[in-house]
């Protein structure tokens, strides 16, 4: 799994749910992308983590990748988990754009129902 979202994006009851999976999928990884939050972020997503039962080695915390490489690395992703509060945006585009399926949920605002918009008309459904 992975959520190439900035860290802020991951409201609690999210991060909540991802955990959850991750218990319930004990082989399983989580790649999280820190951008601006750094350390302090991953510290505390981390931490919350290993609270409810997450191993360390499940959760995989890299930076962002140069420009060139930067939809191609993402491809090493199964599925992107997305936010919910704030979806992807231009994520969401790379995401599709390097083969990786997205798993998201509108929300009642502009900024929660893009991802949603994106993946619909990557696929090419109307609209």
């Amino acid at each position: 799994f992975a959520c190439f979202n900035q860290p802020f994006k991951i409201s609690p009851a999210v991060w909540q749910r991802w955990m959850r999976l991750l218990i319930a999928v004990p082989h399983s990884q989580l790649w999280v992308v820190k951008l601006n939050e750094g350390a302090a972020a991953e510290e505390a997503l981390r931490n919350e983590a290993l609270a409810v039962g997450v191993r360390a080695e499940q959760l995989v915390f890299t930076g962002t990748a140069d420009l060139e490489v930067h939809v191609a690395y993402k491809s090493a992703a199964d599925l992107f988990l997305d936010t919910d509060l704030y979806n992807a945006h231009s994520t969401a585009a790379d995401v599709l754009f390097a083969g990786v399926p997205i798993v998201t949920m509108g929300g009642t605002r502009m900024a929660s129902r893009i991802a949603a918009s994106i993946a619909v008309r990557g696929i090419g459904s109307p609209g």
